[in-house]
């Protein structure tokens, strides 16, 4: 997906830090919604997180702390996923020299870099959280398990949280750097390593881990108790989580701003 938004450029009258951006929006939109891609992403994230939820849902007794506990478990790996996407988005560009050529036409570097991040942010949370959660709602209501539609939204959308978190480190890590080994290696290593931390459950109160796992003592994780309604474990995590995300974001655009091409 790294060359989408090179071709059909079209004359626009957008100024400013919107310079091309409806330009390079269409393509990149076009390349998840046009394309095998979201079909692919959201059959196979449907079938990870249903797949592997199906033994507790149809089991005696159903344990509904379980299952959505076991829900933001499975979102983790596709975090997997989404450090795939994202690590030639900027990398790709900037080496085959495709960017430079982008932006001598009428386009800013604001606009090059918003048509990496929302149009994948889109896809990553529609293919990988917004999908797969829809069915498992039918899933659950075909095997007779009452779940709150408010309180389930808000638990996914802290799950989109986390692959939120994990799609702007990687933006920003691709204005960073000039070879997609770090851009991808980092992410993936912060993602599973914070397991590491489980001696020091305190730390791992801020970070996006306990999302989607259970720390320390804690029966359940944020997403978990958010979906359940039981009381949550940490808020901490919710918001260092989306600082971190607007961080990333702030340096990546102000990295890519003074970034030689």
């Amino acid at each position: 997906m790294s060359d989408v938004g090179v071709a059909g450029l079209d004359r626009v009258s957008q100024s400013g830090w919107r310079t091309g951006l409806s330009n390079l929006m269409r393509p990149a939109f076009g390349a998840w919604w046009r394309t095998s891609q979201w079909w692919v992403q959201s059959l196979l994230w449907t079938l990870v997180v249903n797949g592997s939820l199906a033994v507790v849902i149809w089991s005696d007794a159903p344990d509904g702390l379980d299952v959505f506990t076991l829900y933001g478990i499975m979102t983790m790996f596709a975090a997997i996923a989404v450090a795939i996407i994202m690590q030639e988005e900027v990398v790709g560009e900037k080496r085959s020299g495709t960017a430079a050529w982008v932006l001598s036409m009428p386009v800013s570097r604001p606009a090059f870099l918003t048509a990496k991040l929302v149009p994948n942010a889109v896809g990553v949370v529609a293919t990988m959280v917004a999908i797969p959660s829809v069915v498992l709602l039918v899933h659950l209501a075909l095997a007779g398990i009452d779940v709150s539609i408010p309180r389930f939204a808000v638990g996914a959308s802290v799950a989109a949280l986390n692959l939120l978190f994990y799609l702007t480190l990687t933006l920003m890590l691709g204005t960073l750097f000039d070879s997609a080994g770090p851009v991808i290696a980092i992410p993936l290593a912060f993602a599973f390593g914070q397991q590491l931390l489980g001696s020091l459950p305190d730390l791992l109160t801020y970070l996006p881990w306990s999302l989607i796992v259970p720390i320390g003592g804690d029966e359940t994780s944020v997403v978990g108790a958010l979906i359940t309604g039981v009381p949550v474990p940490s808020y901490a995590a919710i918001v260092t989580t989306s600082i971190a995300c607007v961080v990333f974001t702030v340096i990546a655009y102000w990295e890519w701003k003074r970034t030689e091409l």
